[in-house]
C-alpha cells in the first residue's frame, strides 16, 4: 500500500521563494529609474524621432524648433543625417511623404546656415536655357561647353554662336539629349525635371571621370531624394541625390568608365540622355578624361 504525500510542501516553497524574489528586486536592489535623453536612443528609434521632427517641422515651419530637437540627438551633422535617412528610405522602399519630409527639413536647415537664396540663381551656376517657339519643352537648345578646372557650367543662348569645345581627333561626339516630338499641346503636365545643359568638366582633380547631377527647384533651391537611373551594355545602377550633402543637396554622382557609352534619365520621368562617354581634355603635359555634368531644374 502506498502512501501519498501531501503537496504542502511544495506549495510552501512556491511560497517563501516569491517572497524571497519579491524581497530582493523590490527592497535589497530596486530598479534604478534614468532619465533617458534622445541621443541615447538606438539608431532606429533616432530615425523615427528624426522623421516625427521633420513631419512636425512640414506642418509648423517652425525651422527653430526642429532645430532644436534635432540638437537633442547629438548627430555630428544634422544636414547629412537627415540626408542620408531620406535617402535609406527611398532605396527601402518606405513612406515617400517621410523622405521628403526629412529632406525638406535638411535643404531648410542648410538654407537657414547659408542664408536665404537669390530668386532664380542656381546654385554654383549660371544656367539659361533658351527655348524657341511656343513649347519650351520640345525646343530646348542644348549646348556641350567646356570648363577649366571648374564646375560651373556655361549659360548659352539660342541665338548665341556656339562656344568652341576641343574636340581631339579621333574623340567621340558629346552626349545628345533628344526631347519627345509633341505636334499638338496638351493640357497633361510635363516632367518634373526639365535638362538645361550638359558642359563638360576639365578639372584634373576629378579621377576617375564621373557623370554629376545637379538637380534645383524653380527657385535654385537643390532638391534631394530625386532618383537617377544610368544604363550601360545591358546593365542599370541607381542612384539619389542627397548623399553627398557637402557638395549640395541636390547632388548626384556615378563613376564612369571613359570607353563606355551610358544613358542616363531621371526615375520621376523625362526624355532619356544617351550617348554619354568619354571625352579627353587637352593640358599641357597629357591628356586628361572630362567628366560630365548635367544640369537639371523643375520647371
Amino acid at each position: 500500500m502506498n502512501n501519498r504525500r501531501s503537496p504542502i510542501y511544495l506549495i510552501t516553497g512556491l511560497i517563501i521563494g516569491l517572497a524571497l524574489g519579491i524581497a530582493y528586486g523590490w527592497v535589497l536592489t530596486p530598479v534604478e529609474v534614468i532619465e533617458t535623453q534622445p541621443q541615447d536612443l538606438r539608431s532606429d528609434f533616432k530615425d523615427a524621432y528624426r522623421e516625427l521632427i521633420a513631419r512636425a517641422f512640414q506642418s509648423s515651419h517652425d525651422l527653430g524648433r526642429a532645430s532644436l530637437r534635432l540638437a537633442l540627438l547629438g548627430d555630428d551633422d544634422p544636414v547629412r543625417a537627415l540626408a542620408v535617412q531620406a535617402q535609406i528610405t527611398l532605396g527601402r522602399n518606405g513612406s515617400e511623404q517621410a523622405a521628403r519630409a526629412l529632406g525638406a527639413l535638411a535643404e531648410a536647415l542648410q538654407a537657414g546656415a547659408a542664408g536665404p537664396p537669390a530668386a532664380a540663381q542656381l546654385p554654383d551656376s549660371q544656367i539659361a536655357a533658351s527655348p524657341t517657339g511656343s513649347n519650351a519643352a520640345t525646343n530646348l537648345t542644348i549646348t556641350a561647353t567646356r570648363t577649366e578646372a571648374s564646375a560651373t557650367p556655361t549659360a548659352t543662348q539660342a541665338s548665341s554662336p556656339p562656344t568652341n569645345t576641343p574636340n581631339p581627333s579621333g574623340s567621340p561626339p558629346p552626349p545628345t539629349f533628344t526631347p519627345t516630338a509633341s505636334p499638338t499641346p496638351t493640357a497633361t503636365p510635363g516632367p518634373p525635371f526639365v535638362l538645361l545643359d550638359i558642359p563638360l568638366e576639365c578639372n584634373p582633380s576629378i579621377d576617375p571621370p564621373l557623370i554629376r547631377v545637379f538637380v534645383v527647384d524653380g527657385s535654385g533651391n537643390p532638391v534631394p531624394g530625386v532618383a537617377i537611373l544610368v544604363s550601360w551594355d545591358g546593365n542599370t545602377n541607381r542612384f539619389v541625390t542627397g548623399l553627398k550633402p557637402e557638395y549640395g543637396l541636390g547632388y548626384a554622382d556615378f563613376t564612369m568608365d571613359p570607353l563606355v557609352t551610358y544613358s542616363l534619365r531621371l526615375e520621376a520621368g523625362g526624355d532619356p540622355i544617351s550617348s554619354i562617354t568619354g571625352r579627353l581634355c587637352e593640358d599641357q603635359d597629357e591628356p586628361y578624361w572630362g567628366s560630365w555634368r548635367l544640369n537639371f531644374v523643375q520647371p
